[in-house]
């Protein structure tokens, strides 16, 4: 899986959200998918109306210039919250992703096992849930969101997406959520040596306590590019740098009611530019399909 960085935008809510896998992502996603005037009650934001809806893509594809936003979350935790979501619940019925079996995984491998397993294959090919979060974030070294937060702190960060976004809405945490189940028995010290030594990026940049074990009895899968200890540092200052001025943004929309209504003006003319391109893009379809599509229509229409 190179690629698994995915971005949602919604017309009105003026921040685009950058989707890392458990970390409340379905219910971000949610709250940007209720937002529209068309969505239907219940509705899946992982359905084709939902992903259409909050325009789902990769993160290079075409885009408006809005702020971007995303959360992390303790990289152990979320492992073993991807253990139980996709192996634990996938036991008696099969995996819901192909793309575990394609790796050989097994629902009923215990956590151990699942993890002395992943070490054993590449990090680029691992299935995109249990990557590292890092290698949503940054691409080719290059920092993507413009607003970092840790969703253990996301009722205090929250307000602060909701203001730079323009658009008064909150987020039902925990939509999906396996939190509050404890440590599983079978994570002994040779596992959470080896997941903090397989997420130990994450845990320097997003700022979070690594745990330390001398245990090394898991082997440790590397990565096949590795950022310098210098390009670590610019990352890491970036993240604060970015946060800071994300932050007096959001104190500055919601103090100064011009600069809010300037802002505005101007995230809704971004909003439309892109629009424009889009549709300039999606119009320039083959003659043969656009025939094809309007005989389609006169069908249905009788």
């Amino acid at each position: 899986m190179e690629n698994h960085s995915f971005i949602k935008f919604v017309p009105g809510v003026y921040v685009i959200y950058l989707s890392v896998p458990k970390v409340a992502s379905s219910s971000i996603s949610y709250a940007m998918l209720n937002t529209q005037p068309t969505s239907q009650s219940g509705m899946s934001e992982h359905s084709p109306e939902g992903k259409a809806l909050t325009n789902w893509r990769p993160a290079e594809s075409p885009h408006p210039a809005l702020p971007i936003f995303t959360f992390t979350r303790h990289p152990i935790e979320k492992f073993v919250s991807y253990y139980r979501d996709k192996f634990v619940r996938a036991r008696g019925q099969g995996f819901e992703l192909d793309h575990l079996k394609r790796l050989k995984f097994d629902p009923d491998m215990s956590l151990e096992e699942a993890v002395r397993h992943m070490m054993t294959i590449p990090v680029e090919k691992m299935e995109h849930h249990a990557q590292p979060q890092h290698r949503i974030l940054i691409k080719n070294g290059r920092l993507i969101p413009d607003f970092v937060g840790k969703v253990e702190d996301i009722s205090n960060d929250w307000p602060l997406i909701s203001e730079v976004s323009l658009y008064d809405f909150s987020v039902e945490q925990k939509k999906n959520s396996t939190e509050g189940q404890g440590v599983p028995p079978d994570l002994v010290e040779s596992v959470v040596s080896a997941l903090a030594e397989y997420y130990s990026l994450d845990f320097e940049l997003f700022g979070y306590e690594k745990p330390v074990s001398e245990d090394r009895t898991i082997k440790v899968v590397r990565p096949r590019y590795r950022l310098s200890n210098e390009q670590i540092k610019e990352l890491k200052d970036e993240i604060v740098k970015r946060r800071t001025v994300f932050i007096r943004l959001a104190d500055r929309l919601k103090e100064d009611p011009d600069f809010r209504e300037g802002y505005l003006s101007s995230m809704k003319a971004e909003f439309n530019r892109f629009q424009v391109h889009a549709n300039s893009k999606s119009s320039k379809l083959d003659p043969y399909v656009v025939d094809l599509m309007r005989r389609v229509k006169r069908m249905l229409m009788g």
